[in-house]
């Protein structure tokens, strides 16, 4: 009887010991969820493209106005507000992007005027921003 009692209080302590170790997991994933979505992409004002120097990476979000398919985009800037809501700019920008260039979360038939799109690009020596990334935001955030 002695036996079988230190084997259950053995085997409550494991369960207790797990069932911790499960809750402190839960708790840390929780945690890094929570700072993950707190993080905010850096982007690039358009009035402040000019200052990037050749090899300089921008993020910037556009409304587009203007696409030249396989070959350059043209959009109004956009600012955040909210995770959701971004408001138009008096800026503009051309940005020139390829077949190669990745799009995320969509196709390149999305990209046509009044879509918007996270790009992320690189300053080159022609002073032209190239497309590294085009990302489709059409849906996900609204324009005030």
């Amino acid at each position: 009887m002695a036996f079988s009692s230190f084997n259950s209080r053995r085997n409550l302590l494991w369960i207790g010991a797990l069932v911790a170790l499960a809750l402190l997991s839960l708790f840390a994933m929780w945690r890094s969820i929570e700072r993950a979505m707190r993080m905010e992409v850096q982007t690039t004002v358009a009035a402040s493209a000019p200052q990037l120097k050749v090899g300089d990476q921008a993020k910037v979000v556009l409304q587009l106005t203007a696409v030249a398919s396989g070959k350059n985009l043209e959009g109004n800037a956009l600012e955040k507000e909210t995770e959701t809501e971004y408001r138009r700019t008096n800026s503009t920008l051309k940005i020139a992007f390829g077949a190669a260039t990745p799009i995320v979360m969509g196709k390149n038939s999305d990209l046509h005027p009044g879509a918007i799109v996270h790009v992320t690009a690189r300053m080159m020596d022609d002073r032209m921003l190239q497309a590294e990334q085009i990302v489709i935001l059409t849906g996900y955030i609204t324009v005030q």
